[in-house]
């Protein structure tokens, strides 16, 4: 469950760089950015879930 909580909070942490690059170069060419700047919000807290309670086992 670790390392899903490490992916997870390096997968957000791509797209808020995939989406600052793609307003800066919407800027950098003067193209109307789609985003309403929600990007640019701290993405919310992930719970912790402590390791050993709802694991699925495989078998």
């Amino acid at each position: 469950m670790q390392a899903q909580h490490l992916l997870i909070e390096a997968l957000v942490d791509e797209k808020d760089s995939l989406l600052q690059t793609i307003h800066d170069l919407q800027e950098a060419n003067n193209a109307p950015a789609p985003f309403d700047g929600d990007w640019e919000e701290e993405p919310e807290e992930i719970e912790d879930i402590p390791l050993g309670e709802g694991e699925i086992e495989d078998e």
